[in-house]
């Protein structure tokens, strides 16, 4: 890759404008993940300017997926990831206000998860795209992603 911020941003940019919407969202793990890796280094530096911007970073990627969640279409399934992001911010937080790694490392193994099952849809969706199979394959995958310790409600309230 290269040195130059502004040609990464462009790859970004381009990378965004001309994704699918499966593509974005594996975009928005992926977002969530590296903000994540930098905070857990900047809490072992003991740099709180940067670890509270990389944690800011990685809620607003989790907040932006789950503001993208389709309460009328996935039912279960968003009522579960739903449940599962606010176990992820409550973790973030918890790491931020105890200057933790590990709740950062659990957060960052689900997100992990996440992103293999729908880099996993991404990739069915291109190679199905011209068969009908890729609803069913959908449910199933995301079904298999979605780990037990989302079952937790979070009585967090970050607006505020």
């Amino acid at each position: 890759m290269t040195s130059n911020p502004s040609l990464a941003y462009k790859y970004r940019e381009t990378a965004v404008k001309t994704a699918n919407p499966l593509q974005l969202v594996v975009i928005l793990y992926d977002g969530a993940i590296q903000a994540l890796q930098e905070a857990r280094e900047y809490i072992r530096r003991k740099d709180i300017g940067n670890r509270t911007r990389c944690l800011n970073r990685s809620v607003a990627f989790i907040s932006e997926l789950q503001a993208s969640l389709n309460f009328n279409s996935s039912g279960t399934i968003a009522d579960s990831l739903n449940r599962l992001y606010d176990f992820m911010k409550q973790g973030i937080f918890k790491a931020g206000l105890e200057q933790r790694v590990e709740p950062l490392d659990q957060v960052i193994g689900l997100l992990e998860n996440l992103r293999s099952a729908w880099g996993e849809l991404a990739s069915q969706s291109q190679s199905a795209a011209s068969s009908n199979e890729s609803s069913t394959a959908t449910a199933a995958v995301m079904m298999r992603s979605i780990p037990n310790a989302g079952a937790e409600r979070s009585s967090l309230n970050i607006s505020g």
